[in-house]
């Protein structure tokens, strides 16, 4: 199974800007209620009391419902609040027509209290509801209210209650058109961010198929063919046995997951001793243990199998076969394993090889040690050699 992290879910554009305009239109509503209150007490008596009373309270409790979620509330929630409030605006437009006695119809001066509260309607309606329905209220809000004027102040004041009616159509429609470009502009950033998001995932995905392809890859390289080869070149029955069981285990450490079981700072240690003395008996193993470093298990796992191909390279390679009766080369392990990370280095005095001069189809080197170790988080791996020289492998992981 391919183990990766997802990315953080994106944060919503949209979220602040919705608050910004939830918070203006729910302070701004409550504002301009306070801005009204003397209006409201001079045309108290030429108004009935229980439609005044009435629709200042709901619309009072509204505005103060969205300055409210607007600090708090989800993005359903202030919308729906706001569409509520656009909506007791647009009813107390139309209802004002009843709330005028008829001894005060057309005798009154005053600008209706109410219609001073158009701006509030309207961008609650902007910031809740679609571009078309928005810009259809603003123009049914302007016509009820000329409406209202009319028959609150008399026809005679027809050319005034169109200037005022045009201004509040022109005033209203700013403020219209900017929550309109606003909501805009987050469903833009909302789409951007969105698309950055499942391109990340994309290329997370990739590269985990990348490293678990690299580990197959090692894996099988490391533990199943060197097992074949010892037994195609007629190795001993007890080597190949040996191999065979520890590439059974080196897989079976994966589990069904394909995540490695956790392995303390002392098996570790066991575990590469272990490895050493059964890949190369008779090489030197000294280790440094300093501190209560606890290394995650996909680490724990690359440094054993890429040290086991650093040991199984040298075994192969690094004695000199073109010199009769040279001998075997001398190999050291040394393990230095602190709470600042891991580091292990593989030597021998072999022959030597030249790095660069590797044939990029041998895994080998690339994949088995230099790839792998790159493939986890703050893994490293450097290998030092030159022909007559010998071989220095230092792979190691830095704590984070």
């Amino acid at each position: 199974m391919l183990a990766s992290s997802a990315p953080a879910p994106v944060v919503s554009a949209s979220l602040p800007i919705d608050r910004a305009m939830a918070g203006g239109v729910g302070v701004g509503g409550i504002v301009f209620a306070g801005l009204a209150v003397p209006d409201f007490l001079r045309q108290f008596p030429t108004i009935f009391p229980a439609w005044d009373l009435v629709f200042a309270a709901i619309y009072l409790a509204t505005t103060i419902t969205l300055a409210v979620v607007s600090w708090a509330g989800r993005v359903p929630m202030m919308r729906t609040v706001a569409r509520v409030l656009a909506g007791v605006y647009l009813l107390g437009l139309l209802t004002f027509v009843i709330a005028i006695p008829n001894w005060a119809v057309g005798q009154l001066v005053d600008v209706p209290w109410v219609t001073t509260l158009m701006v509030i309607g309207t961008s609650a309606a902007a910031m809740s509801l679609p571009a078309t329905a928005a810009w259809a209220y603003l123009g049914l809000c302007g016509a009820l209210i000329a409406l209202d004027r009319l028959l609150y102040c008399g026809f005679g004041a027809t050319l005034g209650t169109v200037q005022d009616t045009l201004f509040e159509l022109f005033y209203c429609g700013i403020f219209v058109a900017l929550a309109m470009a606003s909501r805009r502009l987050g469903k833009l950033l909302d789409a951007a961010g969105l698309a950055a998001e499942l391109e990340t995932r994309r290329i997370a995905a990739q590269n985990a198929r990348t490293r678990e392809r690299r580990r197959i890859d090692a894996l099988i390289h490391d533990n199943v063919l060197s097992v074949l080869l010892a037994s195609a070149v007629g190795g001993a029955e007890s080597v190949v046995g040996d191999q065979a069981r520890r590439a059974l285990r080196q897989i079976e450490r994966y589990g069904v997951d394909g995540v490695p079981e956790p392995v303390t700072a002392a098996q570790l240690v066991s575990e590469l001793h272990s490895i050493t003395a059964e890949i190369a008996p008779g090489a030197e193993f000294r280790y440094e243990v300093k501190g209560e470093l606890s290394p995650p298990a996909e680490i724990t796992a690359a440094l054993e199998e890429a040290m086991a191909e650093a040991l199984r390279n040298s075994v192969l390679h690094a004695a000199p076969d073109a010199v009769p009766h040279a001998g075997d080369a001398t190999r050291a392990v040394h393990l230095h394993l602190d709470d600042g990370g891991i580091a292990i280095v593989v030597m021998d005095d072999g022959v030597g090889f030249v790095p660069e001069a590797v044939p990029t189809a041998r895994l080998g080197v690339s994949v088995s040690i230099v790839g792998r170790m790159l493939g986890v988080p703050g893994g490293y791996a450097a290998i030092e050699s030159d022909l007559g020289r010998g071989t220095t492998v230092r792979i190691g992981w830095v704590a984070p």
